[in-house]
């Protein structure tokens, strides 16, 4: 009878330190994860104005971008600072970026007209959150003189 007991308290213990263990090792991610965007004035800017939406295309992220970017901006000057961050750069022909600009104002694209198309940059990094990772792709399109024309952010959210 007494092993029994013992046993009972051994188990008893075990499953009374699983949630205790789980508390701590979110409390520690989360601390971990916030520490993280503290450091990254741009990149805790746009989580902390994108915080409310539920992923994907973001319009308070990219204003929040702008603010620290602002449109105008020389093509080196406005890469290097998100590098600074952490993301990686690069060309993109990939014409999503460009093609939802011009479709979310309401216009045509007119693939002719060489002063008004954009060089697009993609930039994107992943960051370990709490539970999975926060896939950040920002895209910066540029004007034929290689200042800042418009942006694009996009949040994703992956779960392990």
């Amino acid at each position: 009878m007494r092993k029994f007991v013992k046993i009972a308290i051994v188990v008893c213990l075990c499953v009374a330190a699983v949630p205790a263990v789980l508390f701590a090792w979110i409390w520690y991610k989360t601390a971990q994860v916030d520490s993280f965007y503290q450091e990254h004035r741009l990149l805790g800017g746009m989580r902390a104005a994108a915080q409310k939406e539920g992923g994907g295309v973001s319009g308070p992220a990219r204003e929040a971008l702008l603010q620290m970017l602002p449109l105008a901006t020389d093509k080196e000057a406005a890469i290097a600072v998100l590098r600074k961050e952490g993301l990686g750069c690069q060309p993109t022909t990939d014409r999503w970026m460009g093609q939802r600009s011009i479709e979310a104002r309401g216009l045509t694209n007119n693939p002719n007209d060489s002063r008004t198309s954009k060089e697009w940059v993609d930039c994107q990094m992943e960051i370990q959150s709490v539970i999975g990772y926060d896939h950040w792709v920002v895209g910066l399109g540029f004007d034929a003189d290689g200042h800042l024309s418009d942006a694009r952010v996009m949040i994703l959210y992956l779960f392990l």
